[in-house]
């Protein structure tokens, strides 16, 4: 997901930036639309906490900017981020995606695990029951979902086995014998865990959720970039920074850091 910030249509703002010369009004330029692609940046972040419940912080940084340098037609970017990294196979943009089109969500690795060990069934994902243990997000918090999936024997991280065994070690923590499948009938409905006398679901399964378009991504960005007031006022400001000796550094395109 991409949105770009350009200013080809403000004839005035342009004539005015071109009194600069050709040494300063391109850099002076480049400068306006950064700090408009920051401005797009906020609005994005404020989006997210609006539509969001408890957005995490790797959510709400889930964007990058990809900055414009001076040059006859510049433009700068901002951008969902696509790489994935570390133990998350998936990007935030895997992640957003469904809320800003619509659609199914993706298969999460813990999801994966248990459908390979034949205990969620086809079609079948996972949510939190009324016995998970959550974070501060409302999500289901990571240690307890590896006592779940090492209890169950399927947990297979980088090629490892993290499962629960029958050591010593492992029968203390006693999380073999705590989960176990709920079933109704011969179907397979859930996780459930015991310890002592206390019952409880941790995982339920459901049909694959459905998100209906929620992060209106494009939008967003699109009434920072298109407004051109906005936009006229940061090039003014560029005009000024730049007779005063004041323009910010220019910033590298590619990894968005400054030259």
């Amino acid at each position: 997901m991409r949105g770009s910030i350009h200013a080809r249509d403000l004839d005035d703002a342009l004539a005015a930036l071109s009194r600069l010369g050709k040494g300063l009004a391109p850099r002076a330029l480049a400068g306006a639309l950064n700090h408009t692609a920051n401005q797009a940046r906020q609005a994005l972040r404020a989006e997210m906490q609006s539509v969001f419940k408890d957005p995490t912080p790797w959510t709400l940084n889930s964007t990058r900017i990809l900055y414009a340098r001076p040059s006859a037609d510049p433009e700068a970017a901002i951008w969902v981020k696509d790489e994935s990294g570390g133990k998350n196979p998936f990007s935030a943009e895997d992640y957003l995606m469904p809320q800003v089109e619509g659609g199914e969500r993706i298969t999460r690795r813990s999801e994966k695990y248990l459908r390979e060990a034949g205990i969620l069934p086809a079609g079948r994902f996972i949510v939190p029951g009324a016995g998970a243990r959550l974070d501060a997000y409302g999500n289901i918090q990571r240690g307890h979902m590896m006592q779940i999936l090492s209890g169950l024997k399927v947990l297979r991280r980088d090629g490892s086995d993290h499962s629960a065994t029958d050591s010593r070690r492992s029968l203390r923590k006693g999380h073999a014998q705590a989960y176990f499948v709920m079933r109704r009938g011969k179907t397979a409905i859930g996780i459930a865990e015991r310890r002592g006398k206390n019952l409880a679901m941790v995982l339920a399964f459901v049909r694959q959720p459905q998100y209906r378009t929620l992060f209106k991504f494009h939008d967003v960005v699109r009434r920072t970039a298109e407004n051109d007031a906005q936009l006229e006022a940061n090039i003014d400001k560029a005009i000024a920074d730049a007779l005063t000796g004041n323009l910010p550094r220019v910033y590298s395109q590619r990894r968005g850091r400054q030259a």
